[in-house]
C-alpha cells in the first residue's frame, strides 16, 4: 500500500502539540468572552465572487477555488469578509447593536511556503460593529493585549496609528478615496521596508530569507523606476540591480531609495503635489512614545483637516492607559496595507519570531460592511495569527500539561476487569481524565506504560471499597479507600492546574 504525506503547506498536530494549542484556544475564548464578545462560526468556504468583491479577480491566484452546483467557491483566505457577509444578510437583526462578535477558525491561502508561513492557518479575532466611539477602538485593542497577558507573553510591541490622518490630509489635497488608498498603500510599503531593514542592519549575518527579501525589494525599485523613467541619485541600474555581496549595504539604503522612488512615482502619475508629499512623508516617519511623537504630530497636522483624526488617536491612547494596555507607541506610518481601513490601525509584533514577527493586526473599517451590501455600520476589529501565538507562547518559555490522562486504572487480571471499570466510571464522573489499561500485560508493564504516556498515578483495584494508589514519579504505593483515592486525585490535579 502506498504511503501518503500531508499536502504542501499543511501540518499534522500530534497529541502533545494539540494540548498546547487547546490551552491557547481556551485563553482566546475566555478572554474574548470576558470582554462581552459572542462566538460565531461561518462556513469554511464562500462564493468566490464574495471574496473577490473588493480585491478583483486577480485574487484568484492566492486562493483555493472549486466549482460545485455550477457555482465557483473558494476556501476562505481570512475571516472579515465572511463576517461582513453574515451581517449584510441581516441574520443578526434580532441582536441589538453594537454587535460584538468573535471567531476562531481555519483559513487558506495559496502562497510561497517559508518558515512560519503555511497555506492552511488559523485565525482568532473579534469584530465590534455599530459604534464609532474611540472607546470601542480601545476596547478592541485592550482585548488583544489581554490575550497575551492571559498567556503570560510579555515580549511584544504594540504599535498604534490612525490612517484617518492620511485620508483627511490627502482629501484636502484633492484625492478621492481610491487615490487616497493608492498613496496609503505606498506609505505602508515604505514603512514595511523601513522596519524590516532596521531589523536586518542589526543582524550579524544575513540569512537566505533576508537576502531574498533584499533582492525582491531592489527588483521592485528597478521596475518602478523603469516605468516612470526615473533619473536621480537613487537610480537602480540593471548592471547593479542586486549582488549578494552588496546585500548589507542595500539593507542600509533601501528605505531612502524606496521613499525617493515612490515620491517620483507620485509626481509622475500626478497623484500628489510636492508640498503634500513632504507633509505626508514627514508624518509617516513619526514614531515613538506618545508624549514626544504626539507633540510633533500635532505640529505637522496643525491647520489641516487631520486635526480631528489625531485628536481621535489621542483619545484612544487615554483609554488604553485606563485599560492598562501599555506599553505602546505611536507609529503614524503604520497603515496595514489594506485599503478598507478608515481610522485607527494597530499591530502587535514580537522579536522572538524573527522575520515573521507580526502576530496581530487590525483597525477601524467604517465603510466595509456597506460594500458587502449591508447597512452603513461603523466597525473595528482585529485578527491574531493563532499559529504564531502558539509559537510565541512556547518561545516565551511556557508549556502546558500534555499528559493525556490524570490517572490510569490497571487491570492486574481478568477477575479485576469489572472492578477496574467501576473505578474508572466513578472517577470520570468527578471530572477526572481516566484511562483503562487494556493490553495483555502484567502489572509492572502496565505501570511502565502509564508512566511512559505521562500518567503519574496508577490505581490497582483491591476489594469492593479499596485500591492501591501508585505514584510513578515518587515510586510509591499505598492501599487507600476509593473515597481517599478520589479526593487525593482531585486535589493533585487541581494543584497541578493552579501551578
Amino acid at each position: 500500500m502506498p504511503k501518503f504525506s500531508t499536502a504542501r503547506g499543511t501540518r499534522d498536530f500530534l497529541p502533545g502539540e494539540m494540548a498546547v494549542r487547546s490551552h491557547v484556544d481556551r485563553v482566546f475564548r475566555s478572554t474574548f468572552e470576558r470582554f462581552g464578545f459572542q462566538h460565531i462560526q461561518t462556513p469554511m468556504f464562500e462564493e468566490f465572487a464574495l471574496l473577490a468583491a473588493r480585491a478583483g479577480d486577480e485574487i484568484r491566484e492566492s486562493m483555493f477555488t472549486f466549482i460545485s452546483d455550477r457555482i465557483e467557491y473558494a476556501l476562505r483566505p481570512e475571516m472579515t469578509a465572511p463576517v461582513c457577509r453574515l451581517v449584510a444578510t441581516e441574520k443578526l437583526a434580532d441582536i441589538p447593536l453594537p454587535y460584538k462578535l468573535y471567531y476562531i477558525g481555519q483559513c487558506f491561502q495559496y502562497r510561497r511556503i517559508q518558515p512560519g508561513v503555511y497555506r492552511e492557518f488559523r485565525q482568532a479575532g473579534v469584530e465590534f460593529m455599530g459604534s464609532s466611539d474611540p472607546l470601542s477602538d480601545a476596547e478592541v485593542i485592550a482585548s488583544a493585549v489581554s490575550v497575551l497577558k492571559g498567556l503570560g507573553i510579555t515580549e511584544y510591541t504594540l504599535k498604534v496609528g490612525n490612517i484617518g490622518i492620511f485620508r483627511d490630509i490627502l482629501a484636502q489635497g484633492g484625492l478621492d478615496f481610491d487615490a487616497q488608498s493608492r498613496v496609503i498603500g505606498h506609505i505602508d510599503r515604505i514603512q514595511r521596508v523601513r522596519e524590516r531593514c532596521a531589523d536586518l542592519v542589526r543582524k550579524d549575518t544575513l540569512e537566505r530569507e533576508d537576502l531574498e527579501y533584499i533582492k525582491s525589494r531592489v527588483a521592485y525599485l528597478f521596475r518602478v523606476q523603469d516605468e516612470i523613467c526615473y533619473e536621480g541619485e537613487c537610480e537602480v541600474l540593471p548592471s547593479r540591480d542586486y549582488r549578494e555581496d552588496a546585500a548589507e549595504s542595500w539593507a542600509e539604503k533601501l528605505p531612502d531609495h524606496t521613499e525617493q522612488t515612490i515620491r517620483a512615482l507620485w509626481s509622475a502619475q500626478g497623484l500628489l503635489a510636492e508640498e503634500w508629499q513632504d507633509r505626508v512623508l514627514r508624518i509617516a516617519r513619526l514614531r515613538g512614545a506618545v508624549e514626544e511623537a504626539g507633540t510633533e504630530a500635532a505640529e505637522l497636522v496643525s491647520g489641516t483637516a487631520a486635526e480631528g483624526a489625531l485628536g481621535n488617536l489621542r483619545e484612544i491612547f487615554q483609554w488604553l492607559n485606563k485599560y492598562q494596555s501599555g506599553p505602546f507607541e505611536i507609529v503614524l506610518g503604520l497603515t496595514r496595507g489594506f485599503d478598507f481601513y478608515t481610522g485607527m490601525v494597530f499591530e502587535i509584533d514580537s522579536p522572538l519570531l524573527g522575520a515573521q514577527k507580526q502576530i496581530c493586526g487590525g483597525g477601524r473599517y467604517d465603510r466595509l460592511v456597506r460594500e458587502f451590501g449591508g447597512p452603513d455600520l461603523p466597525a473595528t476589529g482585529f485578527a491574531f495569527g493563532f499559529d504564531r501565538v502558539v509559537e510565541l507562547f512556547l518561545k516565551s518559555g511556557h508549556d502546558v500539561d500534555t499528559a493525556p490522562v490524570d490517572a490510569t486504572v490497571a487491570v492486574p487480571d481478568a477477575m479485576a476487569k469489572e472492578r477496574a471499570v467501576e473505578i474508572a466510571v466513578r472517577l470520570r464522573a468527578r471530572g477526572l481524565r481516566v484511562s483503562l489499561s487494556l493490553l495483555p500485560m502484567d502489572l509492572q508493564q502496565q505501570m511502565d506504560q502509564a508512566a511512559g504516556t505521562g500518567s503519574r498515578y496508577v490505581l490497582v483495584p483491591g476489594d469492593e471499597s479499596s485500591c492501591t494508589l501508585h505514584d510513578t514519579i515518587e515510586g510509591t504505593g499505598k492501599v487507600v479507600s476509593l473515597k481517599e483515592a478520589e479526593e487525593y486525585l482531585l486535589q493533585a490535579v487541581s494543584a497541578s492546574t493552579m501551578g
